[in-house]
């Protein structure tokens, strides 16, 4: 029987080449004032995807304990084990949901969580790594190893305008986010060990996109490299901005991708971001 990974809608993966047959998808659902959208399947109205009111929050709201158990009774008896490759566990209680379900199917079919202290394409990469690994084969143990030695050789950071929504997550304080906005400040946001993390701040975009390229420039060992990009802001930006950094970096392989809402109930709905992965396997 093969090994099923389950990956949840805040990653964005490849859309060609990927053995969908060992893909299980975990929708998360995400709730705008009255209303509530599974992410990937429900099409958020364009009225609200980016909304006119900035200040709208988009809250994630992921799987129940008693949703995943069900989940994992379903595939257990066509499946020798499940990796699960889930967003960060800061972000959410999707990990620890995920982690208290495998109880439902102990001594029938290991689940392996994977935290992967990320999300989107960050994730996606993490994600498409198990399904190589799971299609070539591969056994659970050797796949949970490659893919926790991935880990540490991913980074991500990003700029936004959108102070509502990091006050609302409890990245910067009602104070900060009223003189932050009189004053014009973009924040610079980085992944670190999970936790979104402000940094730094600039006055303008353009110095905002200026850190952004200096930090993702100091990667002489950038293997891919990614660029995500909100609802409110154009795909032209985006890839004007990814051609500056590619000149700045000579990465072997960058994409451009709008990013959805469960990254945008983070971040907001005009964050910027890099998200790179050193040299190594797989």
């Amino acid at each position: 029987m093969p090994v099923r990974v389950l990956v949840d809608s805040a990653a964005l993966l490849g859309t060609t080449g990927l053995p969908d047959n060992l893909l299980v998808w975990i929708p998360l659902t995400i709730r705008v004032d009255h209303q509530t959208f599974r992410e990937g399947i429900d099409e958020i109205p364009p009225e609200l995807w980016p909304p006119a009111d900035r200040t709208k929050a988009f809250t994630l709201e992921p799987p129940t304990e008693e949703e995943l158990r069900a989940l994992y009774a379903r595939l257990a008896p066509s499946t020798s084990a499940i990796v699960a490759v889930l967003h960060s566990g800061r972000l959410s209680p999707l990990v620890a949901r995920a982690r208290a379900a495998a109880s439902a199917v102990l001594g029938r079919c290991p689940v392996h969580v994977i935290d992967t202290q990320t999300m989107g394409i960050a994730q996606g990469w993490i994600a498409e790594a198990a399904l190589r690994l799971a299609a070539q084969g591969q056994p659970v143990h050797e796949i949970v190893r490659l893919l926790r030695g991935m880990l540490s050789r991913l980074y991500a950071v990003f700029v936004t305008e959108s102070l509502e929504a990091l006050e609302r997550n409890r990245l910067l304080s009602k104070t900060q986010r009223i003189l932050g906005t009189m004053l014009g400040i973009r924040p610079f946001l980085m992944m670190e060990d999970g936790a979104l993390l402000p940094l730094e701040k600039a006055r303008s975009t353009e110095k905002a996109l200026e850190k952004l390229i200096e930090f993702a420039a100091e990667f002489s060992r950038a293997e891919r490299v990614g660029v995500l990009y909100g609802p409110a802001r154009s795909p032209q930006e985006a890839h004007a901005f990814a051609q500056r950094l590619q000149e700045a970096m000579q990465a072997r392989e960058l994409i451009v991708r709008p990013y959805g809402p469960s990254l945008a109930a983070w971040i907001g709905f005009d964050g910027l971001g890099v998200m790179i992965k050193e040299e190594g396997s797989p």
